[in-house]
């Protein structure tokens, strides 16, 4: 009797396990774009908002031109954009692809800011808007002719695809071109990274990426944008679900 009660034991069990559904794996949510968005917004959150959606997010930092790119490659459920519809389209634009933005939502979530920086042993404190703009477009060359001392400026950009670059470009410069010898480099980070070795370096970043040991931030008009997602079309109920989350986190 007791080795028929434990065959039956046994087969219970095995029944058990296998008319039992496994753990589904929580859902995916693919987010990809501009790092100053990651930097800002998904990175404090990122555990809270998994926590609360169920969903696992799986982000990928580039820049806001890429990341929309992604999008409508069909990469990613939302690209992370740091400007406008337009700006992220100029800057997917400058990265070789044309986007067409009339179905194309974006949910901005918070705004940030965009600062200028300079190396801290450089005397310029203060710079007008006008004042940027020619030293960004190459009208303006020597710190002597903005109040320094009589050193050649070097500027410094994100790269091409950058929506911070744009917006500074449509913002404070007016929709004139950077100058010929301004220095893309490939992430927002590095401007911040230059400067703080360039004496005579320049650069505008998202306030997130300034090191204030290493950098000063120049005095001048604010220059704020958005952040949040962009989507095709109203955002699907998981990214809708997702967004929500990070708006309640952000507050």
């Amino acid at each position: 009797m007791m080795k028929i009660a434990m065959v039956l034991s046994a087969l219970g069990a095995f029944t058990l396990l296998v008319c039992s559904p496994w753990p589904s794996a929580a859902e995916e949510v693919k987010l990809n774009g501009a790092a100053s968005v990651v930097d800002r917004l998904i990175a404090p959150h990122k555990a809270a908002v998994e926590k609360v959606t169920g969903y696992t997010l799986l982000v990928v930092s580039s820049n806001a031109g890429k990341g929309l790119i992604d999008l409508v490659e069909g990469k990613c459920d939302a690209s992370l954009a740091s400007a406008s519809v337009e700006t992220v389209a100029q800057a997917a634009k400058a990265a070789g692809k044309e986007v067409d933005i009339s179905k194309l939502q974006m949910t901005v979530v918070k705004n940030d800011e965009v600062v200028f920086i300079v190396h801290p042993s450089n005397p310029v404190t203060k710079l007008t808007w006008e004042q940027i703009r020619d030293i960004h477009t190459g009208k303006v060359t020597n710190w002597k002719d903005v109040g320094g001392k009589d050193a050649s400026i070097v500027v410094f950009t994100d790269s091409l695809a950058s929506a911070t670059r744009g917006l500074i470009r449509q913002a404070v410069m007016g929709g004139q071109d950077y100058g010929p010898e301004a220095k893309a480099l490939e992430a927002v980070k590095d401007v911040n990274d230059r400067v703080a070795v360039t004496e005579n370096g320049i650069g505008g970043l998202g306030l997130g990426f300034v090191d204030p040991k290493a950098v000063r931030v120049i005095d001048t008009k604010k220059v704020e944008r958005p952040l949040g997602f962009i989507t095709i079309g109203p955002p699907s109920e998981k990214v809708k679900k997702v967004i929500e989350a990070f708006k309640s986190e952000a507050r």
